[in-house]
């Protein structure tokens, strides 16, 4: 008997506990109030919040129809606070699981803008650099008619002289120990990543300067030649006038000799 009244006087407390256990307690949030949170704070640059936001939904609702939004929602976020690397993992991602989504062309520019982003200067490791041009190189291919196309080729130009400036980097440094052949696959690659503007014009000099090296003189005046009459406003033009002028005259006068 004791007992039963026990237990009725402590049913109304734990009745109550239950009660205000739920009234206190968060109710689950839909993935729409998820999505829109997430879309509000990225738009208020409070990144950190909206990475979480856009995680949580695609955590708890992976097939919901935000989940493909807050895919391209969580690299923006990842993008605009300066994490490139995995904002690419991201935008990778999101082209595996969405090839056909009508912002795939504005996706595969940003894919190429986290590498471009990532880039080192000449000296250093280029793997990011190759990274942007192929990334680059695929958004004109499959997307040529796209706005986005259009910025990507203007960018990918950079990339390509960055590379470019890196060949010649490693070029000069192969020229200076004597390994000729070396330079002269460096210096040929870094002029057929640009083929035009200054970097074009200084791997040029530096190819003609390594076939005078292995003793390749006409190749060495048709690069002078071509330094002088296609890149004339490159700063030190002068110097392959003077080496074209030098091998003229070095020409002259063994000819005048051999007779």
């Amino acid at each position: 008997m004791k007992r039963l009244v026990v237990l009725l006087l402590i049913l109304p407390f734990l009745s109550g506990c239950l009660f205000w256990g739920k009234k206190k307690g968060n109710p689950t949030e839909s993935p729409e109030e998820l999505y829109k949170s997430g879309e509000q704070a990225l738009f208020s640059r409070k990144f950190g919040t909206a990475k979480e936001r856009f995680k949580k939904l695609l955590e708890s609702s992976p097939e919901s129809e935000f989940s493909r939004t807050a895919r391209l929602g969580l690299a923006e976020a990842y993008y605009r606070d300066g994490d490139y690397e995995e904002a690419a993992q991201a935008y990778q991602y999101y082209l595996e699981l969405h090839p056909l989504s009508p912002n795939s062309d504005y996706v595969q520019y940003k894919l190429g803008m986290c590498y471009y982003k990532l880039m080192l200067p000449p000296d250093r490791d280029q793997s990011y650099t190759e990274k942007a041009i192929r990334a680059f190189e695929k958004l004109i291919r499959i997307y040529p008619t796209s706005p986005w196309a259009l910025r990507g080729s203007q960018i990918l130009k950079e990339c390509r002289e960055r590379l470019a400036q890196h060949d010649i980097y490693v070029g000069k440094f192969y020229y200076k120990v004597k390994e000729y052949k070396a330079a002269k696959l460096r210096f040929l690659s870094a002029y057929n990543q640009v083929k035009n503007g200054e970097v074009a014009a200084e791997a040029l000099y530096w190819l003609g300067k390594t076939y005078e090296e292995l003793g390749e003189k006409e190749k060495a005046m048709e690069c002078y030649r071509k330094v002088v009459k296609e890149y004339g406003m490159w700063g030190d033009v002068d110097k392959a006038e003077d080496a074209l002028e030098a091998l003229k005259k070095g020409k002259k006068r063994k000819k005048f000799i051999f007779f």
